[in-house]
């Protein structure tokens, strides 16, 4: 599973996943948050320019559960993920950190399947294994726990 998909961003957002939930949402709004503090030196009363993440990030926590925003935020996440090095080394640590949580968890993780799920149902499930293998070919097992997808497309 993709944690930065807009399935979990909005479930996560609009509380899912009981206290793990409430832990990851709170990490990932302190990650996108904390990347925008100004740097030691700044001038007070400087404004930086609107960063995406973070406006995309505010719109959700003002609508939790709307895909539209959800989609916002993990563009956003996802570009700022490729510009800056130091932020996706932090976002991957977040990641393990939600995965392994929801891994000790199996309750928190089938409630916020069940979000996730209502939010986006094309989405693939937490703890769950996809894998896509469009134009190529494949042979040897896959494991994985969970779920296992597989598509095989010309």
């Amino acid at each position: 599973m993709d944690p930065i998909s807009l399935g979990v961003l909005a479930a996560l957002a609009g509380g899912a996943g009981g206290e793990i939930g409430r832990q990851a949402w709170s990490g990932l709004t302190g990650l996108v948050r904390r990347r925008r503090d100004p740097a030691p030196g700044t001038p007070e009363g400087s404004a930086p320019e609107p960063d995406p993440a973070e406006t995309a990030l505010t719109a959700l926590e003002g609508r939790p559960g709307d895909r539209e925003r959800a989609g916002e935020l993990a563009q956003a996440l996802r570009t700022q993920v490729e510009a800056d090095e130091a932020f996706a080394r932090a976002v991957r640590v977040w990641e393990a950190m939600f995965q392994a949580s929801l891994t000790a968890d199996p309750e928190a993780a089938e409630e916020l399947e069940a979000a996730v799920r209502a939010v986006d149902p094309e989405a693939v499930a937490p703890g769950s294994v996809h894998n896509d293998f469009r134009g190529s070919t494949f042979s040897g097992p896959v494991q994985g726990s969970g779920t296992q997808h597989n598509t095989f497309s010309r």
